[in-house]
């Protein structure tokens, strides 16, 4: 499976086009109403890239506008006081260019739909821009688990197009702000600090530090900021007033993912858990301490703890065996779910393997992890739906407008629907925040007024209280599957609860 391909950036310093600046004419590239911004140092691990609102219609004329430089296109609202593009638009094919409401409708393109009614409001109808607002988005996007987290990379700036396509937030146009810790936590809590000091951002979305969740923590509390929607497998994301999950939380992704597996007649589970992240305890202690294995009706016959650097798990999968284990719970990254059905191979121990959907970004064609087929669960709706429901109409319009090439995951799902949560909270202040800035205190407060909210069908219902931590009361998840038939999710876009 090839993942998006992390871009080297060399120190370029800054590199900015806006509305109000006119670039000279000279040969070469240009980036229309785009920044650009490259961190020291090199990997996807320094990339810092902005996608600028734009105030033109017009999207980036050339996606490889500089060297080394991954450059995306944000189509946004026209302002009154907005100069002419300085370049051509670039053709459909460089870089998604939308065609005009009339070809849309010919090709079958759904319409862009307004910022309020894909989340169950009334569409806002914004006439006029308001002031810019910032997001930030930090997560590992390298290092162990950047594997997983691809989606949310490459989905999160779908979403800024489109709503900047559509006005805004709240008629705001929005810039976006990605960076990569690598997992590492002091690194992590930089790179909040920086989004607030630095970039000014309202809030973080679709954030991912299951292993630096400390850092992470940290940072947000420190700065104040609302940390809507992530990775969500650790505990801190329902202990801390400042984060706020989007949809079921880690326990139920735990409990759901082995739930599904009573269906299957499972009496004797083995659980392999990582040492690196704390996640991955909480997944064992869920089973185990917590109780859910015996409340399903199984006995934990074996558990040992494994490492997302280990190559090979044969010892263990035979130890799991010689247990008379009928199924394994792997509490790990998508690498460790292909090695491990791989050494259990080598031993005959070809059983069914629970994992949570964020674990999901492993290679579908994989014949281990086929014949061992995989049980599921993920705290949104489930990624290998097409349309059961208006939000996952709307995410796949968007997805294939904006980015056709991405691939559709779990991540990815979240991302999306963190970012429609944010959405929702702003949509929830009313019509009056179109004329004032938007500050990290009013996304608090729309955050707050968030009560039972199923964005559409794209999460369980949700509800959050502003000023406390959220407690872990949404034990809700969809179950989902993989065998020879690819990803499925065995009861459609409907959600279980424990």
């Amino acid at each position: 499976m090839k993942f998006h391909q992390r871009t080297r950036v060399i120190r370029l310093g800054v590199v900015l086009t806006v509305a109000a600046l006119a670039l000279p004419a000279c040969g070469g590239s240009r980036v229309d109403q785009t920044a650009v911004i490259a961190a020291e140092g090199g990997g996807l691990a320094g990339r810092v890239s902005a996608l600028e609102s734009a105030q033109s219609a017009a999207p980036v004329a050339n996606a490889a506008a500089a060297p080394g430089v991954a450059a995306a296109s944000v189509a946004g609202p026209v302002a009154a006081s907005a100069p002419a593009p300085v370049a051509a638009p670039a053709k459909a094919t460089t870089v998604g260019r939308v065609a005009a409401p009339a070809q849309q409708a010919k090709a079958g393109v759904p319409a862009p739909v307004a910022p309020a009614a894909a989340a169950g409001g009334n569409p806002v109808g914004c006439t006029r821009a308001g002031s810019p607002v910032v997001i930030g988005q930090v997560g590992a996007f390298s290092g162990l688990v950047g594997a997983n987290n691809q989606g949310a990379l490459a989905t999160l700036p779908v979403w800024v197009r489109e709503i900047n396509a559509r006005g805004g937030l709240g008629c705001h146009p929005v810039t976006l702000f990605e960076k990569d810790t690598a997992s590492d936590p002091a690194r992590s809590e930089a790179a909040v600090k920086e989004m607030v000091q630095l970039r000014n951002a309202v809030a973080l979305v679709a954030s991912y530090a299951p292993l630096d969740v400390a850092g992470f923590r940290k940072g947000v509390e420190s700065m104040n900021i609302a940390a809507v929607g992530g990775d969500q497998v650790t505990p801190d994301w329902h202990q801390s007033p400042d984060l706020f999950p989007v949809g079921g939380n880690e326990r139920a992704q735990f409990a759901g993912s082995v739930q599904s597996l009573r269906d299957r007649g499972v009496k004797k589970i083995a659980i392999f858990y990582c040492v690196e992240s704390s996640a991955c305890t909480a997944f064992r202690d869920t089973l185990d301490k917590d109780g859910y294995a015996a409340k399903f009706g199984m006995q934990i016959v074996y558990q040992t703890q494994v490492s997302l650097t280990q190559n090979d798990f044969t010892s263990a999968c035979q130890a799991a065996k010689t247990a008379g284990a009928q199924a394994l719970v792997f509490a790990g990254d998508a690498g460790g779910v292909s090695r491990t059905a791989r050494s259990c191979a080598t031993v005959g121990l070809t059983v069914p393997i629970a994992i949570t959907a964020s674990q999901a970004g492993f290679d579908p064609a994989d014949r281990n992890l086929q014949e061992a087929t995989l049980s599921m669960a993920a705290p949104v709706f489930p990624f290998s739906q097409g349309a059961d429901n208006v939000g996952e109409k709307v995410y796949r319009a968007a997805m294939d407008r904006w980015n056709p090439s991405a691939r559709i995951e779990a991540s990815s799902a979240l991302a999306w629907s963190s970012a429609r949560m944010l959405e929702r909270a702003v949509d929830l202040l009313g019509p009056s925040v179109r004329d004032i800035p938007l500050t990290r205190e009013l996304i608090f407060k729309g955050l707050g007024l968030v009560k039972n909210e199923t964005l559409g069908g794209l999460i369980p219902p949700t509800t959050y209280t502003a000023g406390e931590a959220h407690a872990p009361e949404n034990f809700c998840y969809s179950p989902m599957a993989f065998d020879r038939r690819g990803f499925y999710a065995p009861r459609g876009t409907s959600f279980s609860c424990i």
